[in-house]
């Protein structure tokens, strides 16, 4: 299961895309404003901001007209990026992990080992999937939802 912090991290960058944060014309958005519509605790929202940065995903400005940016498009941001972002491996188990490997230890042959074999195929699907979807076709589908309520 994602964590509630992965949850507010998705949700905060859809509001930024949603807010056309990054787009021609448009200025960053108050870390105040993206909690309050959110629901998000602010202090937590600081944090998780951070990680965002750090990973590259966000940008920020200082000042009184400061706030956050997405630091590429909407389409170039997929929900794996924010999730590895966040939580690290997709990979259910270290050894099949692409980006975070290590050996489980307990494990006789690697090349034969099934849990191996079937994670290894679960983190595939995962990813590929995740890694489809962008925070821009995430936000079409959040404005579907939001016509038909």
């Amino acid at each position: 299961m994602l964590s509630q912090k992965t949850r507010y991290a998705l949700r905060s960058l859809l509001f930024l895309v949603e807010s056309g944060a990054g787009q021609v014309g448009q200025g960053p958005v108050r870390l105040a404003d993206i909690a309050s519509s959110q629901k998000v605790p602010p202090k937590y929202l600081e944090l998780i901001m951070l990680d965002l940065k750090k990973a590259g995903l966000v940008t920020s400005e200082r000042g009184p007209k400061g706030g956050y940016l997405l630091a590429r498009s909407a389409e170039e941001i997929s929900f794996g990026a924010i999730v590895r972002a966040m939580e690290g491996p997709i990979a259910l188990v270290s050894c099949a992990s692409v980006n975070f490997y290590a050996p489980c230890g307990d494990c006789h042959d690697e090349e034969t080992c099934a849990i191996r074999r079937a994670f290894s195929e679960l983190r595939d699907r995962s990813t590929e999937i995740l890694d489809g979807i962008s925070l821009a076709k995430g936000a079409v589908w959040e404005e579907r939802l939001a016509a038909v309520e």
